[in-house]
């Protein structure tokens, strides 16, 4: 090793991975992909069980516990993938050991941990980025110069769009998949919180709402057909203090996956965000006027950016700060203490597949997404058969 590598390999930053399996295997070919370059060093993986391929790899030492790793020299940033009931003192932790932190969404299980872990970071001075990945689309600051630059007009409403395909397997995954609480410790899973969060989170940041206080009122319509705790067909309504309202339409129960697409309407037109892919699309009179996909900056180099902002008395604002999950902890935050969602009856739910991959479809229920997002009316509010009274 020369004095180069010597001086890169010490003094680059050491980022530790918890939760290494499911969405967490993608923090881990991240962080390996940066390892590889020298910008980082790759000092630990923490899980609960390794399998054989884990073992295999050798590119860094398994560990039982984030505390191991504590103990065993210098950690720089911490990569939470855990379940989300236990964010909060893992990323406590982390910020009091000096660490920065990579947080998935959603962060926390309440306003209160919100409140708690920002008053952490702002003692410690660590940096939380929370994993909502589609705010580090490129998209995000065009739109705004689009809705800025006047071209559809003033801004009337905003609506999301989720209309998604989950299995028996994908409830039944782990113990607290699909559950409000575990143990008495609330979890607050659900189509709104974890597999739409994104799209209500996007919503809210192209509506210009992230923090709770600029919110005025949250409606909830929550259903499931599924036989878990938590909600799989839901209509979120979010009147804001200022602006218009911002409506998300959200199934887990469709005939088949689509794309789900996050939309700003105007007197003039309107702007198609979808979010997976990056995608801009602007309808002036009902048609497309153009069509583009934009880069995206990743989270990770995004908080190790922040980082060395930070040691050199620059600007470090992150793609997706703490602050900004406040809107949606708020909306989060209410979904944990609103009335448990109501179960769609049997006899108007069909069920299609076998074992683990056997999953129910609403029928209509991409109509109804559809009409309920475009107008900013609940389920019940549209009359739906199944809908609560």
């Amino acid at each position: 090793m020369t004095s180069t590598d010597h001086a890169t390999a010490t003094t680059a930053p050491t980022v530790v991975v918890v939760g290494i399996h499911g969405h967490g295997a993608s923090h881990v070919a991240a962080a390996r992909a940066l390892a590889a370059t020298g910008a980082i060093r790759l000092v630990g993986l923490v899980d609960r069980t390794f399998t054989e391929e884990d073992r295999a790899a050798g590119d860094a030492p398994l560990r039982d516990s984030l505390e191991e790793c504590f103990a065993a020299g210098r950690v720089d940033v911490v990569i939470l993938s855990t379940p989300i009931h236990t964010h909060l003192d893992l990323a406590v932790a982390a910020l009091e050991h000096g660490a920065d932190v990579l947080l998935e969404k959603p962060p926390v299980t309440s306003n209160d941990e919100l409140d708690r872990l920002q008053a952490t970071a702002a003692r410690t001075g660590g940096l939380v980025q929370v994993g909502f990945q589609s705010l580090g689309s490129h998209a995000i600051g065009e739109i705004a110069d689009i809705v800025a630059g006047g071209e559809i007009g003033a801004v009337t409403a905003l609506e999301a769009r989720g209309t998604w395909v989950r299995t028996v397997g994908y409830w039944t995954r782990a113990a607290w998949s699909g559950r409000r609480t575990l143990d008495g410790t609330p979890v607050v899973d659900g189509v709104v919180t974890n597999p739409f969060a994104h799209a209500v989170q996007t919503m809210l940041r192209l509506g210009g709402t992230t923090d709770r206080a600029a919110i005025a009122t949250i409606d909830l319509d929550q259903y499931r057909a599924n036989d878990i705790e938590a909600d799989d067909t839901s209509v979120v309504r979010i009147t804001p203090q200022r602006g218009p309202i911002m409506t998300a339409a959200l199934t887990l129960c469709a005939q088949e996956t689509t794309d789900p697409v996050v939309t700003v309407h105007g007197e003039l037109g309107s702007v198609r965000f979808h979010y997976t892919r990056d995608e801009v699309e602007v309808v002036v009179d009902g048609v497309t006027a153009r069509r583009w996909t934009t880069g995206r900056t990743d989270l990770l180099p995004d908080l190790l950016r922040a980082r060395e902002a930070v040691r050199a008395g620059e600007d470090a604002a992150l793609v997706s700060s703490l602050a900004d999950a406040s809107a949606f902890t708020a909306v989060l935050d209410e979904v944990r203490s609103a009335p448990a969602p109501h179960r769609i009856p049997a006899d108007l739910v069909e069920w299609l597949g076998t074992g683990d991959d056997r999953r129910p479809v609403i029928p209509r229920i991409e109509e109804l997404v559809a009409e309920a997002a475009a107008t900013g009316r609940t389920f019940a509010e549209l009359g739906t058969d199944w809908a609560r009274r």
